[in-house]
């Protein structure tokens, strides 16, 4: 069993750069990368709009549709659903769509209780754009409760995933390659999901940690942990097909079930941006209490974004809002310079079934339950540079997402992880807390593997380090657990290993 105890203050900003030690897994990655073998850590550098290897687009050139045009006038009294969905229709129609823009002001949604109702953006292009998110700019606010119905989704509309080929052969974590049985119905730079489900994979994914019976939706004949990992093809020859991304766990061949690629349906270039989004949740007579009902988890919801690739939310607030954003199935997705305050509500960002979802320079500070998180088989997510509350947890939501990075993040614990214990495991492996600094009320003990509760964390051996704390932490069954009490360098591992794959330099050696 592995334990550890510490209790020391965040020192990165004050210790000077000769007193901080290069972390040991950082050596390690670096080495792998020079001479092609395994690294211990994923390649979190495989997240954001186009891989990050692009800054989120200017928009300059791109053709203005005012909302006000077609209806929409803030500051009225009147609801606006009705005309910025006309507007969104109208930048859809256009070949290259369009920025739907926002003048100063509050514009008002949701006029009844019907959940079914919201403003759908289903084509490629369309940016959501208003005046400003702070005092002066531009406010959405969802006037009546709409319990489980995100006001805004964007969605491809349109026929859904198909098999295309069958994986033959095992291939190995942080490769790029894989062997197909026939390739017939494959291109270069086409996405495509890799997806299976089996007990018999599952218990030796997770060997040798022992799995509960409660976890009832890994075992039997269509049992198992969902796998969903979504790539771009980069070659093909013969049978050997190469990703432009790295795979993130090792492919087994079982014999209870097969490994498939299938077609990756998404609408891309959409994004959000500079505004504020609001509810009358505020106003509700009562504090938010966890589960205590639909009301308090869900009746106030504001995006949605499903199968949506090389999208963003940028520069935008949530205020008094039982729910921020919730992600399915994203593919390189960038949310960055957004703050949730207010009334505190239920989940701020929520990833779940995508790939490369990159959350970076946010902060959470507490007007959520949960802050930023990820689950149900989502891959490669990175939080990263971003600040949590006091005693406000991430959001491992069940569902076994893996390699997950929360790297240089100041606040937050770790208890009261979400999900239905049916669900559990919350995470598989290479969860990786990177100069995470823990702040809450009390003293904490962590036992990663605990299946004697039903809420409690059952983590796959994480990895941390450079962990601190202002509070005793104590540890079990952590992986890797190394310079607890002292941050290391490099400070980001994503910008650390997007520097190295892009430049390939190492940002250490380059300070």
């Amino acid at each position: 069993m592995n334990k550890a105890i510490f209790a020391f203050p965040f020192l990165l900003m004050t210790l000077p750069l000769k007193a901080q030690k290069i972390a040991p897994l950082w050596v390690d990655f670096v080495k792998a990368r020079q001479t092609g073998g395994t690294p211990v850590l994923p390649d979190f550098s495989y997240a954001g709009y186009h891989w990050s290897e692009r800054s989120l687009p200017a928009l300059e050139g791109k053709k203005i549709f005012k909302v006000d045009d077609y209806g929409g006038v803030p500051n009225d009294e009147k609801y606006d659903d009705e005309a910025i969905q006309k507007t969104v229709d109208a930048a859809a129609v256009n070949p290259d769509g369009g920025i739907v823009f926002f003048s100063p002001g509050k514009y008002l949604i949701a006029p009844d209780g019907d959940a079914k109702k919201q403003i759908r953006i289903s084509k490629s292009g369309i940016v959501l754009k208003g005046s400003g998110s702070a005092a002066g700019g531009t406010e959405i606010y969802q006037e009546n409760m709409r319990i489980n119905g995100r006001q805004f989704l964007f969605k491809p509309s349109g026929e859904g995933q198909k098999k295309l080929t069958t994986i033959v052969e095992d291939a190995g974590r942080e490769s790029f390659a894989v062997k197909v049985k026939d390739g017939a119905q494959l291109r270069v730079g086409q996405d495509v999901v890799i997806r299976h489900k089996s007990e018999e994979f599952t218990r030796a994914y997770f060997a040798p940690l022992d799995l509960k019976p409660q976890w009832s939706r890994l075992f039997g004949t269509d049992g198992g942990m969902q796998i969903y990992e979504i790539h771009t093809i980069e070659k093909i020859e013969g049978n050997k097909v190469t990703f432009k991304n790295p795979l993130h766990l090792d492919i087994k061949m079982v014999s209870s079930a097969s490994w498939t690629l299938e077609s990756y349906v998404s609408i891309s270039e959409c994004g959000i941006e500079d505004l504020l989004f609001s509810s009358n949740w505020k106003n509700y007579p009562e504090e938010f209490i966890h589960h205590k009902n639909e009301i308090h988890d869900y009746a106030y919801e504001a995006v949605g974004m499903e199968y949506l690739k090389n999208s963003w939310i940028r520069n935008c607030e949530f205020h008094d809002l039982n729910e921020g954003v919730f992600i399915r199935s994203g593919y390189q997705i960038t949310i960055e310079n957004t703050h949730f305050r207010g009334k505190k509500g239920h989940a701020s960002i929520h990833a779940r079934t995508g790939y490369g979802v990159l959350v970076k320079n946010c902060s959470f500070n507490g007007a959520q339950h949960h802050g930023a998180g990820t689950g149900y088989s989502a891959v490669g997510t990175v939080i990263t540079q971003c600040s949590l509350g006091t005693d406000q947890n991430f959001d491992i939501h069940s569902g076994q997402p893996y390699a997950t990075l929360y790297d240089d993040i100041d606040g937050g614990v770790f208890y009261n992880l979400g999900g239905p214990e049916p669900g559990h495991p919350h995470h598989g492996k290479q969860l990786v807390l990177w100069n995470f600094h823990h702040k809450s009320a009390k003293d904490q003990h962590y036992n990663f593997w605990d299946r004697s509760r039903r809420r409690n964390y059952t983590i796959a051996a994480p990895i941390l380090e450079g962990f601190t704390s202002d509070r005793l932490v104590t540890f079990e069954n952590a992986g890797i657990n190394e310079l607890q009490g002292t941050p290391v360098l490099p400070r980001s591992l994503f910008d650390a290993q997007l520097q190295l794959r892009l430049k390939g330099t190492d940002i250490v050696k380059t300070r």
